[in-house]
This record gives C-alpha cells, sequence and structure tokens, in this order.
C-alpha cells in the first residue's frame, strides 16, 4: 500500500493497527485498552476524582461510572469517598492494578518494538520526531 499523498490514513491506520496489537495483548490479563487508560492515569497520581479522569480520558459521565463500576468489580480499584467533600468519589489503586503497571509497561515495549521492527535506531528516532511534530502541527489548530 502506497499512499503518499494521504498522511492522516496511514496515521489513523498504523494507529488501528497498534491500538489492536496492544488490545490482543491486554486480553490476556483480563484488561481492555480503556481500563488500561484509565490504570494508567492512575499509575501518575492516585485519588483522582471521577470527574478527573472524565476530563483526562475525554470521556462521558455514563462510560466512565461504568468503567469504574467495572474495575471496581475486577478488584481493580476502589472508590472511596472524598473526607472534605462527599460528593466526590476519588478512585485509588488496588494491589492488583497497581500489579498490572509492570506487565504492561512491558507490553507497550513489545508492541512498539514490533511495530518498529526494521527501523535502525536512527530513523526510529527520526520518525518518532517527525510524529511529534506532525502532531504538534495538527494540534496547533
Amino acid at each position: 500500500m502506497n499512499c503518499p499523498e494521504m498522511p492522516a490514513l496511514l496515521v489513523i491506520k498504523l494507529a488501528h493497527s497498534i491500538a489492536l496489537d496492544m488490545e490482543r495483548r491486554l486480553k490476556n490479563y483480563g484488561v481492555t485498552m480503556p481500563q488500561w487508560t484509565l490504570l494508567k492515569q492512575l499509575w501518575q497520581q492516585e485519588g483522582r476524582s471521577q470527574v478527573e479522569l472524565q476530563e483526562l480520558l475525554g470521556l462521558d459521565k455514563a462510560t466512565i461510572t461504568g468503567l469504574v463500576q467495572r474495575m471496581s468489580q475486577m478488584e481493580l480499584i476502589q472508590r472511596r469517598t472524598d473526607p472534605l467533600d462527599k460528593r466526590v468519589q476519588r478512585v485509588f489503586l488496588t494491589a492488583q492494578g497497581r500489579a498490572l503497571e509492570q506487565i504492561t509497561t512491558a507490553l507497550v515495549e513489545e508492541v512498539n518494538a514490533h511495530a518498529l521492527a526494521d527501523f535502525s535506531a536512527d530513523e526510529r528516532d527520526f520518525f518518532l520526531r517527525l510524529l511529534a511534530r506532525a502532531f504538534y502541527n495538527s494540534a496547533e489548530r
């Protein structure tokens, strides 16, 4: 497939292919991509409110509520009422949720290595710089 005149299409297809690979690998651990993205936010900072997670992930209220409920039932996370504001639910990792960080970090490395398998180190660095610049250019607007 040669579509040099359609970089956006190639980027979309690449992102889709990488996401499918990651989703397939996550499935072995009983985790979906949306669940993993929520876990990633909590690995960076535990105790975020559901509203914060909703905004960070770009999800609507019903979707984040369902996601948090399912992940609580799976014992990946737990909700706690904010001691200063009883209306706010804060989300924390369980030991099981914390343990997935190392596992999924390795999965991300495998997926990236697979996608960039035939690239030299210089090509990989150059490609990533180009992607970052294209992303920056498109995000400016």
